[in-house]
């Protein structure tokens, strides 16, 4: 996937969203709302943030920022 300008604003809105506070854990729609993107936007880059171990997703669908001592790293 080729990132453009708008792609990586959105990715840097969602770590801030994150950095934010630490332990901060939210839904896709809480996600959404805060870093004002489009639903289904939103959920392809936490997928892709997931995948490049910056968040995690709980076993109660919620993502979270990934650090060195959480259990899913």
């Amino acid at each position: 996937m080729e990132t453009t300008p708008r792609i990586s604003e959105a990715i840097e809105r969602l770590k801030v969203v994150f950095a934010e506070v630490p332990g901060t854990q939210l839904s896709l729609a809480d996600a959404s709302r805060l870093a004002g993107l489009e639903r289904t936007t939103c959920h392809v880059l936490l997928e892709a943030l997931a995948d490049a171990h910056f968040l995690a997703r709980g076993r109660n669908g919620l993502f979270m920022r990934r650090t060195s001592d959480s259990p899913m790293a």
